[in-house]
């Protein structure tokens, strides 16, 4: 009673002062160990979701680095064994697609070699083709995806010759009108002969349409500009060199500059411009090697007792579609 109010509670405002700053210790090491608690949760979750996202990703190599005794570190365990079995099975359908793909260009080129075989005038004539068009479409700059269509395209463009009868297929001389309107059915066999098979879809335009001419006069539609589609322009292009270059039972091949100026003379009326120029930057840079013809001369056809032989003066359409002032090359 005999001390001032002040100096009388001093102590007790001292206990509050104490009490308040406890508390507030208190409240924050609580605050410190809820972080720390779920952390220690929550960690292991975020480690857990990003090596989900990897294999979202495709990729199947990621393991999730997790020591831990609680479930969640065996939930992580588990995950790394069913990362490791995803990870083999994607390998092991990656080598199966890988086999299938090998299988199914292997037949491809079993079924091209069979047509090849089947005409003895253009034997290995798809596979030049193939490679011809193959660089022509890599020139121009397209994806690889498109490259595997003008792969198989070009494979099997004369697929269709399976289905000519071997008296036109073989006959070493010049064709009949007759003959030729038969010959020129090998694009339509062709893509008829592989429409049922889904997956080649894509291919059959540049099987179907290889004839086609920008001026509107090929076969078999008369599609004119660009009503033709890209896949056959290249493969006309290939189709084309390779058939000049080569010999055949009514012409005998140019060398590849003779070729080249035929090409050139056709560029914009038959043959797509853009492939031409690709073509020719291709051999500029000697890419294409090809070696210098041999002169065979054809066994004479024998006279038909029904009708007289045709030359090329009595039967120009007999010989080809793709004509230039030197040469003409026909669809055989």
């Amino acid at each position: 009673m005999q001390k001032p109010r002040d100096e009388a509670y001093r102590g007790v405002f001292e206990m509050q002062r104490t009490a308040r700053l406890l508390a507030l210790l208190a409240i924050l090491l609580s605050i410190g160990i809820s972080i720390f608690a779920a952390r220690r949760i929550t960690n292991p979750l975020e480690i857990l979701t990003a090596s989900s996202r990897a294999i979202a990703r495709g990729d199947f190599s990621h393991r999730v680095q997790l020591a831990s005794r609680t479930e969640i570190g065996e939930l992580a365990a588990t995950f790394n064994t069913m990362s490791e079995e995803l990870e083999q099975f994607v390998l092991d359908l990656k080598r199966a697609a890988t086999e299938n793909r090998e299988l199914f260009m292997g037949s491809i080129q079993m079924l091209a070699g069979a047509v090849d075989e089947k005409d003895p005038y253009t034997r290995g004539h798809s596979d030049r083709v193939t490679r011809y068009s193959l660089m022509i479409a890599r020139e121009m700059g397209h994806p690889e995806e498109f490259l595997e269509i003008v792969r198989v395209s070009a494979q099997l463009h004369d697929v269709g010759k399976i289905g000519i009868e071997d008296r036109i297929l073989k006959k070493p001389g010049a064709l009949t009108p007759d003959e030729f309107d038969i010959m020129k059915t090998h694009t339509t066999k062709g893509a008829n002969i592989l429409r049922p098979v889904a997956q080649l879809k894509a291919m059959i335009p540049g099987i179907e349409l290889h004839h086609e001419s920008l001026d509107g006069r090929g076969y078999p539609r008369g599609l004119q500009g660009e009503e033709i589609p890209l896949l056959p322009r290249i493969i006309a292009v290939a189709d084309t060199f390779d058939a000049l270059t080569t010999n055949r039972p009514y012409q005998q091949a140019h060398d590849a500059e003779a070729a080249l100026r035929i090409i050139h003379n056709l560029s914009g009326k038959r043959l797509d411009p853009t492939a031409v120029a690709a073509l020719t930057a291709i051999y500029e840079r000697g890419e294409i090697r090809i070696q210098k013809p041999n002169v065979v001369v054809p066994p004479p056809a024998q006279p038909s007792l029904t009708q007289p032989p045709v030359t090329p003066s009595s039967a120009p359409e007999a010989r080809t579609d793709i004509v230039a002032a030197v040469a003409e090359v026909s669809p055989r």
